[in-house]
């Protein structure tokens, strides 16, 4: 198939996503994620590029998948970034897809995706919003192009008014930055008040380049990351992980919480599945959805 591909995180014994597809309207990302991991594997990854030829491409796929599956939109390239809003590209593409008949789960970092929920209302679609934090100016510094956490809370509630099931993904956490218990309680309380059904943690999985842009925006911290990363950390399918017991203590902790609002758990890639109490990435939630 052309762009509609078999979801394969490089082949990742860690993850424990079910069957699906992946589906990225757009090449590259703008929101200048400091801690993007997709930015070491695709060249120039900040510039935005539309697929050549998308919607052709994508209607020939169409007519070879599985429909039982679901197709994610997107996985590494944000299906809602900046250029998106004058674009309108995954509008088109959205739209493809549900009149094919097709279970979608929209994973993003935009507030622009209730533009869409027009089209997204007739469909079986779950939404997946990450939020990392609620500090608006953190949020600044580490997602620098990406909409304030606000705007991303207030989407999550639009979209439950909407009856819409919606999941966030609090990812990634990152230690000395939004690791603080107090300040993931306050997350999972305002997530749980948007009607958030499942939440998804992970823990900053680092590569060179991330690493590096860390380091140099929180010059403080960066001999702490050193350590806890390339010294007491550990090589694991080509990132450096916090060490296991780091690991798992802040999945638990943030486990806890998540199972306290009576809401559904799951950690990404982090080994510790026995932890989850539903599907990692949330597509269990289409499932909910009334036929429309």
């Amino acid at each position: 198939m052309s762009v509609i591909r078999e979801f394969d995180p490089w082949r990742s014994p860690l993850c424990t996503c079910p069957p699906k597809y992946s589906l990225s309207p757009y090449t590259g990302c703008g929101h200048h994620c400091l801690y993007c991991y997709a930015s070491s594997y695709i060249k120039d990854f900040y510039r935005v590029r539309v697929k050549k030829n998308i919607l052709s491409r994508l209607k020939r796929d169409l007519r070879k998948i599985d429909k039982r599956k679901v197709i994610s939109m997107s996985n590494s390239s944000d299906p809602y970034t900046p250029p998106e809003e004058h674009l309108g590209v995954t509008r088109k593409v959205l739209k493809t897809l549900i009149s094919a008949g097709c279970k979608v789960l929209i994973v993003t970092k935009s507030d622009l995706v209730l533009r869409d929920l027009d089209i997204i209302r007739r469909g079986k679609v779950s939404v997946s919003i990450t939020v990392t934090t609620l500090d608006e100016k953190l949020a600044k510094i580490i997602e620098p192009r990406a909409p304030a956490p606000s705007r991303r809370i207030k989407a999550l509630a639009e979209l439950t008014r909407n009856s819409i099931p919606v999941s966030a993904r609090i990812d990634p956490i990152i230690p000395y930055i939004n690791d603080y218990e107090e300040s993931i309680k306050r997350l999972v309380s305002r997530l749980s008040e948007a009607g958030v059904l499942h939440v998804v943690t992970s823990t900053y999985k680092a590569r060179p380049d991330s690493l590096k842009r860390l380091e140099s925006s929180f010059l403080n911290l960066k001999s702490k990351l050193k350590t806890l990363y390339r010294i007491r950390g550990e090589k694991l399918c080509g990132y450096w992980y916090l060490n296991r017991r780091l690991r798992e203590d802040i999945i638990k902790t943030v486990r806890d919480v998540v199972l306290a609002y009576g809401m559904t758990f799951a950690s990404c890639r982090e080994g510790l599945s026995y932890l989850n109490t539903a599907i990692c990435d949330g597509s269990h939630l289409i499932d909910l959805i009334k036929a429309r």
